[in-house]
């Protein structure tokens, strides 16, 4: 199968991190990057770099260049809708970093577009393509009716203080459609409104700077016989993770609602609570807990792999890993 055919842009922070990850993907080339002129330096340097072809400092001599497949978008957050309706004007398959537009009108408008010319519109939120989604999907039947649904992504900003002490930068700036809902909240709606469905009605509760930017705020989804919450931040740290709980059980995402680090279930009404990678000493598995075996800290046999020597936990709460320790096998159960 042959490599995406890719360009690639701005020169942004977020594309600076995928290019850093451009050698783990074969499956893609960068054949073209593109930015403003006072960029151009920045990305000549990548170019050099990454072994990119090709620099524009203008979109349409981009685009009428060619020699690509896609365009993935990687601006600041209020100029998605303009840019990516000139790449898809020109023909080409556009992948638009999140959050996708700034309007449901607009984001309408991307879609007929890409409909009438034959191309693909997606937007860049990996979730429903990793297996741990998909895990989710298949344990969600088995808890029932969905009773309760929280679900938190909060950070804080490494421009929070530099917005304290008035430095300007788009993430807190009102006019480039930065703040919580739009860089962190995003996260959590496409994870429940992925299980749950479209609500029929939402509500966002913004806490809000002086210059009017939701700096932490409270997405509401009504279903009806049932309310979701969905919380985020970038002026504080919080737990995060994702609960969906019923009568048969629940489902636990532990960390970053973004990546879906740690996903399990517990069903059946067992009592207690089980880490899928730290098991209590002297403690067997809950009846009724079934963990992810396809997720980033576990083999396709069913086993936890510690690192070895001190590091990260990879539970993702922070604290120091131990010292090397044998696999741990995880029971499952049906």
């Amino acid at each position: 199968m042959q490599p995406l055919q890719l360009a690639i842009l701005s020169t942004s922070r977020i594309v600076d991190e995928f290019l850093q990850h451009l050698s783990e993907m074969p499956e893609i080339s960068v054949q073209a990057l593109c930015c403003r002129p006072q960029s151009g330096e920045k990305a000549r340097a990548w170019a050099g770099q990454y072994g990119i072809p090709a620099v524009y400092t203008d979109e349409d001599a981009c685009y009428a260049a060619g020699g690509f497949d896609a365009v993935y978008i990687g601006t600041a957050n209020h100029l998605h809708y303009a840019a990516a309706r000139r790449a898809l004007q020109a023909g080409y398959h556009v992948i638009l970093e999140k959050p996708f537009t700034g309007t449901a009108a607009e984001a309408r408008e991307l879609y007929a577009l890409a409909d009438q010319k034959g191309v693909m519109l997606l937007e860049a939120i990996t979730v429903y393509y990793l297996p741990q989604f998909a895990f989710l999907q298949a344990e969600l039947p088995k808890i029932g009716p969905v009773r309760g649904a929280m679900a938190s992504f909060c950070a804080r900003s490494r421009r929070y203080d530099d917005f304290l002490q008035g430095i300007w930068n788009t993430t807190f700036d009102p006019a480039c459609q930065g703040g919580a809902l739009n860089d962190m909240n995003v996260y959590n709606l496409h994870l429940l409104t992925g299980l749950l469905g479209t609500p029929q009605r939402a509500e966002y509760r913004p806490s809000l700077a002086e210059n009017g930017i939701d700096t932490a705020g409270l997405a509401l989804l009504d279903y009806g016989d049932m309310t979701a919450a969905a919380l985020a931040a970038k002026d504080s740290d919080g737990i995060n993770g994702m609960t969906l709980q019923g009568p048969g059980g629940c489902l636990v995402v532990e960390g970053g609602t973004n990546a879906l680090p740690v996903v399990y279930s517990r069903l059946g009404g067992s009592a207690g609570r089980w880490s899928p990678h730290r098991r209590p000493q002297g403690r067997s598995v809950p009846h009724g807990l079934r963990v992810c075996g396809v997720c980033p800290y576990h083999s396709g046999k069913g086993h936890c792999r510690r690192a070895a020597g001190p590091g990260p936990n990879p539970a993702g709460d922070g604290s120091a890993g131990s010292a090397a320790q044998p696999l741990i096998p995880h029971k499952i159960h049906a």
